[in-house]
């Protein structure tokens, strides 16, 4: 994984029992599988992103900044600049980005959460996790 070293690197997976097996079998206790994947690579920089919609979703719901039924886009990391990095990304992919916290609070977007498989506009995708919304009264 040499080619990652110093890389900013967004994981976009989840644990899926269905392919990966039970999730105590490799991920320990109530870890983020993408705190799991920055131990393998603590060289790298991760984000989680991309890994709360499905992929259909991903292809079907983009829309420009600002067109009614833009949906939302969960991301969570530990540094500024690599949120930052990424919330430009999942922009320009025509989604809202939604800082949820750093890169631990990235089970509020794995399978058994609110948020996966979410398809929800930003308020909603914030409700979905838990924080205070942007807009006034929702």
């Amino acid at each position: 994984m040499e080619h990652l070293l110093g890389k900013l690197v967004i994981d976009t997976m989840n644990h899926w029992w269905e392919v990966d097996g039970p999730r105590e079998q490799i991920l320990p206790g109530a870890l983020s599988s993408s705190v799991f994947v920055q131990q393998l690579v603590p060289e790298s920089r991760i984000v989680k992103a991309l890994n709360d919609m499905g992929y259909h979703d991903l292809e079907d719901e983009a829309r420009p900044v600002g067109q009614p039924g833009r949906k939302a886009i969960a991301i969570a990391g530990d540094l500024p600049d690599d949120l930052e990095t990424a919330a430009e990304i999942v922009d320009a992919l025509g989604f809202d980005p939604v800082v949820v916290g750093d890169l631990a609070e990235g089970t509020r977007l794995e399978p058994g959460n609110p948020a996966f498989g979410a398809n929800v506009d930003a308020d909603r995708l914030r409700e979905l996790v838990g924080i205070p919304s942007l807009t006034p009264g929702g």
